[in-house]
C-alpha cells in the first residue's frame, strides 16, 4: 500500500460519502485512478464496508452483547455455529475471539422475550456450548481510525437515543438495505431498483439523517493489514461513578487507538474497542486507565481474531 492509497483511506475515513471528484482533488489523482484504487482496496479486503450506522433503538430494538464459550466444540461444530449466526436476522456482528471465550455477538431484538428466545434457540441447536455472558447496551459511540493517521478527532457517531421513534415503510426499509454496507452507492442507482426518481431517494436519506435514524457513516477496515490487532476491553467500576463514566468517554474520544466506547448494564460498566500493535500496548493502555481512574475495578481483555459476519441493518424477525 503506497502513500496515495493511505491518503485515499484517510479521506474516506473522515468522510465515507465524499464524492469521487472531491476525493480525486484531495489526493491529486484522476477520478478514474481513484475509482480503480478504491476497487483494489475493496478486493484486497483492506476496506470491507462503507457502513451506514443506524440508530436502531429508534426502531424499537434493544441492543445486547453476548460472549460464548464453546467448550470442547470441534472446528466443524464451531463453523456451524458461525454459519448459524451469519444467517440469523437479528445478529449485527459476530466474531471469533480469545481469552476464555470463543465467539462474540452483537444482537438487536425487539424485547427481552426475543433475546431469551435467541439464547434458548442457540443452546438448543448447539447443546455442546459450555458457558456464556451477556450484557445490555444503552449507549455507544463510534470513532474514526485515527491510529492510522495524524489529525483531530471528529464528532463521534452516537447511537442509543430512543426519542422520536421511527416507523419504516417497506420502501424505506428497502433503501436502508441498499445502503447499509455501501453508503457510497448513488441515489440514482438505488432509485432504479424502486422505479422512483433519484430525488425521492435523496429526500428519504436526508430525512433519515435529520431524524437521527442514520447516525452517521463509517469506514470499516481490516486493521491487521496495517499491523494492528483488535481487542475488546471490558471494564467494571468498584462503585457507581457517573462523572467518571463521562470522563472515560471523553478519554476514548481523544485516544486514537480506541475505535468504540460502549455503555453497559450488567456485570460490566463499559466496553472499549481498541487497536494495538501487540498485547504489551493494550496492557499499557489499561495501566494508564487504571492509574487515571482508580474507580476502575475488574477488567478483561479479549482479543478479536476475525469478523465472521456484519449486518448493519438486522431484521427484527428471527429466522
Amino acid at each position: 500500500m503506497d502513500k496515495k492509497d493511505q491518503h485515499i483511506i484517510k479521506e474516506l475515513d473522515l468522510n465515507p460519502k465524499i464524492t469521487t471528484s472531491k476525493l480525486a482533488k484531495k489526493v491529486r489523482l484522476s477520478q478514474q485512478v481513484v475509482n480503480y484504487r478504491i476497487k483494489k482496496l475493496k478486493e484486497n479486503q483492506t476496506i470491507t464496508h462503507f457502513g451506514t450506522i443506524l440508530n436502531l433503538s429508534k426502531l424499537g430494538l434493544e441492543h445486547y452483547r453476548i460472549l460464548l464459550n464453546l467448550g470442547k466444540t470441534t472446528p466443524n461444530e464451531k463453523q456451524e455455529i458461525l454459519t448459524y449466526l451469519k444467517k440469523h436476522k437479528s445478529v449485527y456482528w459476530s466474531a471469533t475471539v480469545g481469552s476464555k471465550w470463543d465467539i462474540f455477538i452483537v444482537l438487536y431484538v425487539k424485547d427481552y422475550e426475543e433475546y431469551e428466545a435467541f439464547l434458548e434457540s442457540i443452546f438448543k441447536t448447539f447443546p455442546q456450548m459450555e458457558d456464556y455472558d451477556s450484557i445490555y447496551v444503552s449507549y455507544q459511540e463510534f470513532y474514526r481510525h485515527r491510529y492510522l493517521y495524524d489529525g483531530p478527532q471528529q464528532d463521534p457517531i452516537k447511537i442509543g437515543s430512543t426519542k422520536s421513534p421511527y416507523v419504516l415503510s417497506d420502501f424505506e426499509t428497502s433503501i436502508l438495505n441498499n445502503i447499509k454496507s455501501n453508503c457510497r452507492v448513488s441515489s440514482l442507482e438505488v432509485s432504479k431498483q424502486h422505479d422512483v426518481s433519484y430525488k425521492t431517494v435523496q429526500a428519504r436519506i436526508k430525512n433519515f439523517e435529520e431524524k437521527n435514524l442514520i447516525a452517521g457513516y463509517r469506514l470499516f477496515l481490516d486493521s491487521k493489514q496495517y499491523g494492528y490487532d483488535a481487542y475488546i476491553l471490558l471494564i467494571s467500576f468498584s462503585n457507581y461513578g457517573r462523572d467518571i463514566e463521562k470522563k472515560i468517554f471523553a478519554y476514548a474520544r481523544e485516544n486514537p487507538y480506541i475505535t468504540q466506547a460502549v455503555k453497559l448494564f450488567g456485570a460490566w460498566s463499559l466496553q472499549l474497542h481498541i487497536r494495538a500493535k501487540d498485547y504489551q500496548d493494550i496492557q499499557k493502555l489499561v495501566v494508564e486507565l487504571r492509574n487515571t481512574y482508580p474507580i476502575i475495578g475488574d477488567y478483561e481483555i479479549i482479543p478479536v481474531f476475525e469478523d465472521s459476519s456484519i449486518n448493519l441493518f438486522p431484521s427484527t424477525t428471527s429466522p
